[in-house]
């Protein structure tokens, strides 16, 4: 069930980061501000913890992995 959930779960998430990702190019006039990079790095490390979770919710690979 969990498994299952979790895979469900990285759908709308991944809609969600390609909104963001679509908002950040068309700020190009702004990209060196200060603010910008954190957006950047929340959406970087995001998208990382998500990837990890999607690729762990299949039990045989948590398994081996951990």
């Amino acid at each position: 069930f969990f498994s299952s959930v979790t895979m469900v779960i990285g759908v709308p998430t991944g809609i969600k980061v390609f909104s963001w990702l679509y908002m950040l190019a068309g700020t190009r006039d702004r990209l060196w501000d200060p603010i910008m990079w954190w957006i950047i790095g929340f959406v970087v490390l995001f998208t990382t913890g998500g990837v990890t979770g999607i690729v762990l919710s299949a039990s045989v690979i948590d398994a081996l992995l951990h």
